[in-house]
């Protein structure tokens, strides 16, 4: 046992999973188990269980589950190494000197620590201000709004002072230095003399929370009449993209959803546009609202709206580039399994102005009758004014081919295949035949073997059964590293499905050459930072008692898997036919144990 494995149990050993977990939901004591409301997804009859004797949590509704470590990594965004200092610190256990790799330094996990520590005093400093002489613009504009006083307390809303340096001079007041400030996103350094300029000033603010409730940046919005607004500036400005403020996966909101769902059990997830539209949807009874950073929405977001199992609703601002941001969103929502409906606007109305001219009751029929998303995007075909020149239509049924190969879902794929079929008044052949021919529209099979580094597989039997085979074989070779070298033949020839674990098996043969350490330990610290370190995260909970043996027989299964997931990814078959034969070429003789 290497020192960081021993180290993880002795964290394990003094601090009970209970303990980590109980600190975040309340658990209550059923035979040998704790049960609780699982904090992943909303829910009022509790599924989530944690079982103290094994260390580790399962939620029965929407299968996490895992130890500590994980616990915290899913719950609070943290990265393994992350997640695991913050054990050790409470556990009082002294993590060893990571060797190698990307992992992060001391010194960069403390600049982080502090970082987050100036985000959440900058929230604090920002609040404050709004009930300042300088701050009384900014409340008269939400008095305007029709915000309620108490929502505006709620939501943290703040002020960021036109004072230069404001910020700054509190900051390095309250002992944070330059980098600490840069790194949290809050200031940037004057190219002229290098000093430090706020990010926000003259703006009121909204901070951004992640689950947990722990602020990982802001948004500003200037104010009608204001400097800015005179100055032709962004009307809204966000942190800046850093470690600690991912835009591609974070949603305004998100941290009350889970309340919000449990409140409204029967309301869709909506999803809009804007910090006042989510504000004022709450405060009008629309607990499931949340939004976008001012950004285009990334499969980053399909997955965690996914993982609440309800519908979304779009209720973006109706305007022509409202309505393409609409289209975009949603495909990439349908394609993660997302059911995805579009809410119709009065023109010039976004759902903020709705509710403070008291047309709240409105809102509520649109979103309750929400279209489904291909009918919503064949009427705007129909409506067009040239869609009976026949080229305009070719266009619409090209474009419903791809929607129809986006989803992951074959009875919807049937129905809105009649769906298009008969709005379009073209035969169901024709639609077959776009969607086999090659051009722009995608190929389901290539999705399937070359998704984005950090998406999960279509969860096909044939795929699922993949995805465990490749868990199988890296798992093997983590846990024992010298079988990358007698499987180097067979292994070199492999193109595993899952990207992630492509990366991980590549990074093996790598480590080996260089002589250096390639175990599952040095694999999470390596890829900390990566979306590849929560697929090597589920690697920990595998049981591989013979590592050799598990190796082979995964060698051994995979052309037959292959050949039932081609079977089920039928006519795309060409590429697997490929890999299937030099699978059956490449299955190797078991080596004598004096090759070791």
């Amino acid at each position: 046992m290497n020192d960081l494995t021993s180290v993880i149990q002795e964290i394990k050993d003094r601090l009970p999973i209970e303990a980590v977990v109980g600190a975040r939901v309340q658990l209550q004591r059923k035979g040998g188990r704790l049960w609780g409301l699982c904090p992943f997804h909303a829910e009022k009859t509790p599924s989530f269980s944690v079982l103290p004797d094994r260390g580790i949590f399962k939620c029965f509704g929407c299968g996490q589950g895992g130890d500590a470590i994980s616990f915290l990594r899913e719950l609070d965004g943290l990265e393994f190494i992350e997640a695991l200092r913050l054990l050790a610190d409470q556990a009082g256990v002294e993590l060893p000197q990571m060797k190698g790799g990307r992992s992060e330094s001391d010194s960069v996990t403390q600049l982080r620590k502090q970082a987050r520590e100036a985000l959440a005093y900058t929230k604090k400093l920002y609040q404050e201000a709004l009930y300042e002489d300088c701050g009384r613009a900014a409340r008269q504009y939400l008095v305007d709004r029709k915000i309620d006083p108490e929502l505006v307390k709620s939501f943290s809303v703040g002020w960021a002072p036109a004072e230069p340096g404001w910020l700054c001079q509190r900051l390095h007041q309250k002992g944070f230095h330059g980098d600490v400030v840069i790194e949290a996103g809050l200031a940037s350094r004057s190219d002229r003399d290098g000093s430090l300029r706020d990010r926000f000033w003259d703006r009121l603010l909204f901070p951004v929370q992640e689950l947990g409730d722990r602020t990982v940046g802001f948004g500003g919005r200037y104010l009608p009449g204001s400097r800015s607004e005179e100055r032709k500036m962004g009307k809204y400005i966000n942190s800046p993209e850093t470690h600690l403020f991912p835009k591609r996966r974070l949603l305004y909101g998100l941290e009350r959803l889970q309340q919000g769902m449990r409140d409204c059990p029967d309301m869709p997830i909506i999803l809009c546009e804007g910090y006042l539209d989510v504000i004022l949807l709450h405060q009008a009874g629309f607990k499931t609202a949340i939004a976008a950073l001012g950004t285009a929405l990334t499969e980053d977001h399909a997955r965690r709206l996914r993982r609440y199992d309800r519908p979304v609703v779009l209720l973006l601002d109706p305007d022509e580039a409202g309505r393409r941001a609409a289209a975009r969103g949603a495909r990439i929502l349908v394609r993660e399994g997302v059911d995805v409906r579009a809410g119709e606007l009065p023109d010039g109305l976004d759902p903020a102005d709705m509710i403070a001219t008291g047309q709240a009751e409105e809102l509520s029929q649109r979103v309750a009758k929400a279209w489904d998303i291909l009918d919503w995007r064949l009427t705007a075909w129909i409506q067009k004014a040239d869609f009976r020149v026949p080229s305009v239509q070719s266009k619409a049924a090209h474009e419903m081919a791809e929607w129809l190969q986006t989803t992951p879902d074959p009875v919807l794929a049937e129905v809105w295949m009649r769906t298009a079929c008969d709005r379009l008044g073209v035969t169901e052949q024709s639609l077959r035949r776009i969607m086999r021919s090659p051009g722009p529209v995608p190929n389901r099979m290539s999705q399937a073997r070359v998704p984005s580094q950090n998406s999960d597989l279509p969860t096909h039997p044939a795929q699922e059964i993949l995805r465990q085979n490749e868990q199988q074989i890296v798992s093997a070779i983590l846990i024992d590293p010298s079988l990358a070298v007698v499987f180097a033949d067979t292994l070199s020839e492999l193109k595993l499905l899952d990207p992630s674990a492509g990366l991980v098996l590549n990074w093996c043969f790598e480590r080996r050459k260089e002589g250096e350490d390639c175990s599952l330990d040095q694999a999470l610290q390596e890829f900390s930072s990566h979306p590849a370190a929560k697929w090597l995260d589920k690697l920990r909970f595998l049981p591989v008692a013979e590592p050799r043996l598990d190796l082979e027989r995964a060698l051994e299964a995979r052309p037959h898997n292959l050949e039932r997931y081609s079977k089920e990814n039928q006519p795309s078959q060409a590429a697997t036919d490929a890999d299937l034969e030099r699978f059956r070429r490449s299955i190797p003789i078991s080596p004598s144990r004096d090759q070791t």
